[in-house]
């Protein structure tokens, strides 16, 4: 079995490729001045729901390590809102950067974020806490979406 990188990486790296990509070859600009900024609002969001989640799982006393397995299932604040508020952060921020830089290459990366997280690392933790905290899991997922 390969070890997968830790979604942080994907995010770091995925991060300084888009900027790269976007000096190297930005192909077309799409999103200019004033309209760029906007892009800013979407990083301070990530930012802060990055915060919220993780600040919200320390404060509950449960990891926030996806190779530690999880005591409590925690359902309130950004998680009544997304079942993964921390990759959905980092997704934002990414889009966030793509907005302020404007160019279509830029784009690629916060929709590679998402399909890397919603078909590496989420079917596998979902599947644990589904074993973990069984009906209570299952009916939190029905009233809660994956992503928002």
């Amino acid at each position: 079995m390969t070890k997968k990188l830790p979604p942080p990486k994907y995010l770091n790296i995925l991060l300084v490729l888009g900027i790269m990509l976007h000096f190297i070859w930005p192909i077309k600009r799409i999103i200019h001045a004033p309209f760029n900024y906007l892009g800013l609002g979407f990083i301070l969001l990530g930012v802060i729901l990055n915060i919220w989640s993780t600040k919200l799982l320390k404060e509950q006393k449960t990891t926030i390590n996806i190779e530690d397995t999880p005591d409590i299932l925690v359902v309130t604040g950004p998680f009544s809102i997304s079942r993964n508020p921390i990759y959905l952060s980092g997704v934002i921020l990414l889009l966030g950067i793509a907005m302020l830089l404007g160019s279509v290459s830029t784009f690629l990366f916060p929709i590679s974020l998402l399909l890397i997280l919603d078909k590496l690392y989420i079917p596998s933790e979902e599947k644990l806490l589904e074993e973990m905290f069984g009906q209570r899991y299952l009916d939190y997922k029905q009233r809660v979406r994956k992503w928002i």
